[in-house]
């Protein structure tokens, strides 16, 4: 996990930001926008759809991924007397002190509060925009 986690950091950083840009502003679109034909409505509808699918397999499936390995390393801490000296000694120790988790470009630990939390960041931006917008 720790390989997955250097190749794909910094990928899967770029794309869960790119895909909350793409989500905020075709959903600023569609609750801001004052005439709206049914055509374009309906792609901007696929295209909210598409985006929320898109960034919520990446999160849940990282955050699920993480949660099992640390569910794994618990089990192994709590099985360590069951096995035999020799393995201790190589294999067992070299994977119960690697800690390992897939992160964003090595700044947050993907978990569930970051899924939670970015929608968050998502509607206060929108709230905090279409104010702006409807001042101006």
């Amino acid at each position: 996990m720790i390989e997955v986690d250097k190749e794909f950091s910094f990928p899967t950083f770029v794309a869960i930001v790119l895909s909350m840009i793409e989500l905020f502003w075709r959903a600023y679109r569609l609750a801001f926008s004052k005439h709206m034909a049914n055509v374009y409505f309906i792609s901007v509808l696929c295209s909210i759809t598409c985006s929320l699918t898109f960034h919520s397999l990446i999160m849940i499936s990282a955050s699920k991924t993480n949660e099992m390995a640390k569910e794994t390393h618990s089990t192994l801490q709590c099985l360590k007397g069951r096995f035999p000296l020799n393995l201790k000694r190589t294999k067992f120790k070299e994977v119960c002190t690697r800690k390992s988790n897939l992160t964003l470009w090595k700044i947050y630990v993907l978990d569930r509060p970051l899924l939670i939390t970015s929608f968050g960041t998502l509607l206060t931006y929108g709230f905090l925009i279409g104010t702006v917008g409807e001042a101006c």
